[in-house]
């Protein structure tokens, strides 16, 4: 649902899993989760909820304007609608269209937000997620990374509020983390319940404050359903049929899908020492691409090659993720030409050019580029928009699939669990005042100078000054002053008007 309180902008993964637990509702008196495959637990997490705010449920004038990225306005609403819209992230007009959480946006007013199709009928999550009543989850992916199933005991056997089929069914206490927030901190959980009718119920009846949760294990798992745009995936298809794994396939030049290169499997070579596994989206590949063995004008999708992605001067061999070369060809449709500054890097090519430690370019799945015909914001947002995890830097923009499953065809199999996460985005910055002048110093950015981009708003809530650069200094009769640092960490303060004049 991508709340406006998210301080990350997130990142695209179909949602790939779909519960399969089976059985009747559980009982308090039934054995603890562990017993019948559920995970190892977590420990207890603070449990909130949240729902999709609607219009009808908001009187008087309709007075604000929501905006798309393009600035288009969607509609015009109550003030206090588009407050619990901005809040919740995902609200519903009254003419039945959905609209969903899209970023910060340069528009009169901010954030942006993107009407969804009827695939997303409940509202859309982190890596283009469709949520689901009480399945979807909002976490902190330190705590919890993304596309995690969890289980919950003390929703085990209760029965959830609401008609069929979103309602009316027992629950067997299994959760995904589909979400976040940037009130979601730490050991805290926010519950998707649909509508706030459901929330006052099961508040009413489970008065759950807290609650222990446990990974999935083999209790909550599923099996990957077919997405609208998933854009084809790895691994085993269901069918029993074999799966080549000497060889890793491409869209290609036409499309198809039936670009394959053969793999290489040299073992661990010089230079590409790999930190040691900390989840399973952060784990050393079992397979190459030997650029020594590979013709580099390969055409990997229509309109980009391999040597686009991967360089012999970077290490001889290469990880290229397909489905990342899917985004970026999607990116490429909506952008036009697009010019790749960095792919993928071998990590000790990445350690001498003073690249994070976790940096997605040793990944294969993480590419800084610019859009020769379109600006650094156009080319944000449609980062984002296709679920990439987007930096904005001064010069470029980076955009990495973070979030989504590692092809098995370079990694292999799952085999490391999903413990305390790592720290996925070590961005921070902070907010500084000198004599009316404000900078926000930030951290962790790797690659260059962040953007920054500075907001004034009036008292009202609107847009009165809009700028990039290192600092800013907000007219006299600024009421709030906001800032977003690299796209990535939001950054505001509270201004007084009349101190200032």
């Amino acid at each position: 649902m991508l709340k406006y309180r998210t301080m990350w902008t997130a990142s695209l993964m179909s949602m790939a899993l779909a519960c399969a637990a089976e059985g009747e509702g559980r009982g308090a008196g039934d054995p603890v989760g562990e017993d019948r495959g559920a995970g190892a637990s977590l420990g207890t997490f603070e449990f909130t909820y949240y729902w999709v705010a609607l219009e009808a449920s908001y009187n008087g004038a309709k007075n604000t304007s929501v905006y798309d990225s393009q600035c288009t306005k969607l509609a015009t609403v109550p003030r206090k609608f588009w407050d619990a819209l901005k809040l919740e992230g995902t609200g519903k007009l009254n003419d039945g269209r959905m609209l969903n959480y899209a970023g910060a946006c340069g528009c009169a007013r901010s954030p942006c937000f993107k009407a969804l199709g009827a695939d997303k009928p409940w509202g859309e999550g982190v890596q283009s997620r469709a949520l689901e009543p009480y399945r979807s989850i909002a976490v902190d992916k330190t705590k919890i990374p993304y596309g995690s199933w969890m289980y919950i005991p003390e929703l085990d056997g209760q029965v959830m509020p609401g008609d069929a089929p979103w309602g009316g069914w027992t629950h067997d206490g299994c959760v995904l983390a589909a979400d976040t927030g940037s009130a979601i901190i730490g050991k805290h959980i926010d519950f998707f319940v649909g509508m706030k009718s459901s929330y006052t119920s099961l508040i009413n009846e489970l008065g759950l404050e807290s609650v222990t949760v446990h990974q999935g294990g083999t209790l909550c798992t599923g099996a990957p359903p077919v997405q609208p745009d998933d854009g084809g995936g790895s691994g085993d298809d269901g069918d029993g049929g074999e799966v080549d794994t000497n060889s890793v396939c491409f869209p290609g030049a036409d499309g198809s899908g039936n670009t394959c290169l053969p793999l290489a499997f040299p073992g661990t070579p010089t230079g590409y020492s790999y930190p040691s596994p900390l989840n399973a989206n952060y784990r050393a590949p079992v397979a190459y691409l030997d650029l020594d063995a590979v013709d580099v004008n390969t055409k990997l999708s229509p309109n980009f090659t391999l040597g686009e992605f991967a360089s012999r001067s970077k290490g001889r061999y290469a990880v290229v993720q397909p489905h990342a070369i899917v985004r970026m060809q999607e990116l490429r449709d909506q952008l036009g030409s697009i010019r790749v500054n960095s792919g993928y890097r071998s990590p000790n090519y990445n350690s001498s050019v003073g690249g994070a430690s976790s940096s997605r370019h040793m990944f294969g799945d993480g590419f800084d580029f610019v859009g020769n015909n379109v600006s650094l914001t156009t080319a944000e947002n449609a980062c984002g928009s296709h679920g990439g995890f987007l930096v904005e830097y001064s010069s470029h923009v980076h955009c990495d699939w973070r979030g989504d499953d590692l092809d098995a065809s370079f990694f292999g199999a799952v085999a490391v669990a999903h413990d305390d996460a790592l720290d996925l985005a070590a961005f921070t910055a902070h907010l500084h005042e000198d004599g009316g002048v404000w900078t926000a110093p930030a951290q962790g950015f790797d690659e260059g100078e962040p953007m920054r981009r500075w907001r004034a708003l009036d008292a009202a809530g609107d847009v009165i000054v809009e700028t990039t650069g290192e600092s800013f200094a907000p007219p006299t009769d600024a009421a709030r002053l906001e800032v977003t640092v690299g796209a990535v960490v939001e950054l505001a303060a509270e201004l007084d008007p009349g101190m200032r004049e």
